[in-house]
Order: C-alpha cells, then sequence, then structure tokens
C-alpha cells in the first residue's frame, strides 16, 4: 500500500482534507474558504490537495457524496419503519427532508452548480444519483396514493420531477433571503400548495 504525505494512508489523508474542509465550510462560508486554506490547516502541501482535488468543485462533489448518503439512509430508515404512516405523510415528510437539506446545503450546491457549468463533462443533475434516487422515491409515493384512490390519475414521474425542480438552491435562497420565509414556512407552504391539493 502506498503511504503519501508523512506515513498517512489514502484514506487518511481524504479524511483529513474533508474533516477539515467541512470544519472551514461551516465556520466560514464555503466562498470564503480558498484551498490554499485549507491545505494549511489540514496540515499538508498544497500540492497534495490539488493532486487529490483540482479544485473546490471537486472538493465539495466528494463531500456531497458523503452527505447525500447519509441523507438516503434518513429517508430509507423513515420510509421503512413500522408502523408505516399514511402516504400522505410520507410524501409530506419527504419533502420536507429534502428541502431541509438543499436549505442547509445551498451554497455547496451554488459551488457545485458553477463547477459543472465550467466543466461540460461534468454529468447533468437530471443524471445524477441524488436526482434519480429523489425521483424514484417521490414517484413510488405518487404512484401508491394514486392506486389507492386517494389522488387523481396524475403521471407520478412528471409530478416527482416538478416536486425537485420547484426547490433549486437558488430558488430556496431567493424564497429564505429576499421574501424572509423561514425553512419551515417553505416546507409547510410547500406541503399546503402542492400536496395538499392533490389529496382533496
Amino acid at each position: 500500500m502506498t503511504i503519501p504525505d508523512g506515513g498517512r494512508t489514502k484514506q487518511d489523508l481524504s479524511n483529513v482534507i474533508l474533516n477539515t474542509a467541512n470544519h472551514l465550510f461551516e465556520e466560514h462560508g464555503i466562498e470564503s474558504v480558498s484551498m490554499h486554506q485549507i491545505a494549511k490547516a489540514a496540515g499538508i502541501g498544497q500540492g497534495t490537495l490539488y493532486r487529490r482535488y483540482a479544485n473546490k468543485g471537486d472538493l465539495c462533489m466528494d463531500m456531497m457524496k458523503e452527505n447525500f448518503g447519509a441523507f438516503i439512509k434518513q429517508i430509507d430508515d423513515y420510509l421503512t419503519a413500522e408502523p408505516q404512516p399514511p402516504v400522505y405523510d410520507r410524501l409530506c415528510e419527504v419533502m420536507k427532508q429534502v428541502i431541509a437539506f438543499i436549505d442547509k446545503k445551498s451554497q455547496w450546491f451554488g459551488v457545485l452548480h458553477a463547477h459543472i457549468k465550467v466543466d461540460e463533462k461534468k454529468s447533468d443533475f437530471f443524471q445524477a444519483p441524488p436526482y434519480l434516487y429523489l425521483h424514484a422515491t417521490l414517484s413510488g409515493l405518487l404512484r401508491e396514493a394514486a392506486d389507492e384512490g386517494l389522488i387523481p390519475d396524475i403521471d407520478p414521474g412528471y409530478t416527482a420531477h416538478a416536486f425537485i425542480a420547484v426547490h433549486s438552491p437558488h430558488t430556496l435562497r431567493h424564497l429564505r433571503d429576499t421574501m424572509g420565509l423561514t425553512r419551515e414556512e417553505i416546507q409547510r407552504c410547500f406541503c399546503g400548495t402542492f400536496i395538499d391539493p392533490l389529496f382533496r
């Protein structure tokens, strides 16, 4: 096994970089933190950092994979808990968690979006695992509600896409920063505007 950077394994090095970056991002905001600061705080050379991550977008991508894995587990744990809440409650709860996750990580999504625009080789969000997971989960819940006769016979795929698309990071920042809505108000408004009418 290769032992890079003073005897640390590759995995150890990755953990140090990601933990350091996460701490700095939480404390100062993503836009304010440079790759130089991350390398210095992690106690590694800039060359070592850039060999692993070409830029801040690549670093955020790796961090988001880890965060999204924990987010998926949170939703899966809720959806597989017994006894199962009614499908209406499950739809609202999943969307509340989606809104909370995007709101909390909105700066990260902004960096990733800019990175994807610059590097056209990067895959489009609608082909990425986060979108595919959310789309499949929401489509399944909507299909269940339709099969039970609780909502009209809508297209679950289209509706799931609309649910996801309506809360882009840019939209959430506008609702929160310009319109002054809290995360809880945004969650409540979403359920009242998009889910409640389906179940009437």
